[in-house]
């Protein structure tokens, strides 16, 4: 129902939901193409112009939805298609929470732990920064082919998230661009009011490194 909310063209178009025979369904738009954990290999990456592009694209669809009233809390490249034409969907609003005061709820952490906010790890109160930070941990991974807060086991990782620094990108690979190392620097700011405040933000950043470049 929160996706169903969302017509964007970078958003996957849900057509219906519902129940019959006890059987809950989802109707949606039929998607060809690749997921993006087929380009955060450090063997298959992509240029760095096209993942400037790809991000933008996601961006302007968290753009939209926070807009909307929607925070999708599970932004990770199995979650953004690249299909015919190069066109970017952002999928699986499974978890999404419709923003709403009176239905907040604390203390729940939802999402995939590598791709978590620090708030989200806290079981804090989200909201499009939370996606913001993920974006950055796609942005650091379609460049390097590794994931910023990385370790052996959940609990490290979710501690990593809210305690640790990650590998810079510049010591990953000299060849990142500058400005493409401040967007990531900023997305992944643990402090909420040190990060992008919102998707627009993010948006002009990258239209602004794309001149750069």
């Amino acid at each position: 129902e929160a996706a169903g909310r969302l017509s964007h063209p970078h958003i996957v178009s849900i057509y219906d939901a519902g129940e019959e025979h006890d059987m809950a369904y989802i109707a949606m738009e039929l998607l060809e193409g690749c997921e993006l954990t087929d380009y955060c290999r450090s063997d298959n990456l992509l240029p760095v112009k096209q993942v400037l592009e790809i991000i933008s694209a996601v961006a302007s669809a968290l753009d939209y939805a926070h807009r909307e009233g929607v925070v999708h809390r599970d932004i990770k490249p199995s979650n953004i298609m690249l299909v015919k034409d190069q066109v970017v969907k952002v999928t699986d609003f499974g978890i999404a929470r419709v923003v709403d005061a009176s239905q907040t709820r604390t203390g729940i952490a939802l999402g995939t732990p590598s791709y978590m906010s620090p708030e989200q790890v806290s079981g804090k109160k989200v909201d499009g920064r939370s996606d913001l930070f993920s974006l950055g941990i796609v942005f650091y991974e379609l460049l390097t082919g590794k994931r910023p807060f990385a370790a052996d086991t959940i609990t490290s990782i979710l501690y990593a998230i809210i305690h640790s620094d990650y590998p810079p990108l510049s010591a990953e690979d000299g060849r990142i661009p500058p400005c493409c190392v401040d967007i990531v620097d900023k997305l992944l700011k643990k402090n909420l009011t040190a990060r992008f405040s919102s998707a627009t933000q993010v948006i002009r950043a990258i239209e602004a490194c794309r001149a750069e470049l």
